[in-house]
This record gives C-alpha cells, structure tokens and sequence, in this order.
C-alpha cells in the first residue's frame, strides 16, 4: 500500500469514527484544555515515557501511533471513563477511538511542526469540520 493510499484509508477511518461518535471530538478538546493544551499534552506523554511518540504528532514527519492501553496510562483511567460515558461507548472502545484520533488532531493543532499558540478550541471546531461528509 502506498503512503498516499495508507493516508486516504487513515483519513477514512477518522471521517466514520467521528460521524459515528461526534461527541468524540469535543471529549478530545477537553482532554487537552485539561491537560494544559497541547503543550501541557506532550508534557504530560513525555513524563510516562512516550515523548517521543506525542512529538512526532507536532513533528512534521509520521505520526508514531499509540496503543490505547498506553493512551490510558498516560491519561488515566478516570478521564477515559469520563469520556466514555458522555459518548455511551465502553472504555476500551472510547480509548481505542482516542488513540486514533488525538495524534490526527495534535498534528493538524501544530502546522510546521509548531504548537499552536491561539485558541485551540475554535482550531479544533474548524478540525471537527473535516470529518464532516
């Protein structure tokens, strides 16, 4: 598979998580207002040792995935749960949905490989549109 055929099924899958959950993406605006925006986020990766994975998503290289197991040691089980129950879905499905997204939706927050430093929450409404058919 090439990479611009691995990039339209990426860009397929998040469009089908998003229409089926759409709660999800305000959920991941919370995560990361809660979290100090998104560089209290990759502070926060760094520090349970996945620094490198959370930088590549600001990168302006591969986004490095993140297992959903680790999303929520990184996060804690609390704010998954949190989620979950605002969307319905389990927290295992809720993590998983995270896991795929949040490096979608840090990279698109940091263009050029630069945190953003204006309002991120009207930045990820604007992201939210994408996903939109």
């Amino acid at each position: 598979m090439s990479l611009f055929e691995s990039l339209k099924a990426l860009a397929s899958q998040a469009i089908d998580l998003v229409q089926n959950n759409p709660q999800i993406v305000e959920g991941i605006k919370k995560i990361i207002e809660e979290n100090g925006g998104v560089s209290g986020l990759v502070q926060k990766f760094k520090e349970k040792g996945f620094g490198e994975v959370a930088s590549s998503w600001i990168g302006t290289g591969d986004n490095q995935s993140i297992q959903s197991s680790d999303l929520v040691s990184v996060l804690g089980k609390e704010q998954i749960s949190q989620l979950s129950e605002k969307v319905g879905l389990d927290p295992d499905a809720t993590a998983g949905i995270v896991s795929q997204l949040l490096p979608l939706v840090i990279d698109k927050l940091s263009p050029d490989g630069q945190e953003p430093k204006q309002d991120i929450a009207s930045q990820i409404s604007s992201l939210a549109s994408l996903f939109q058919k």
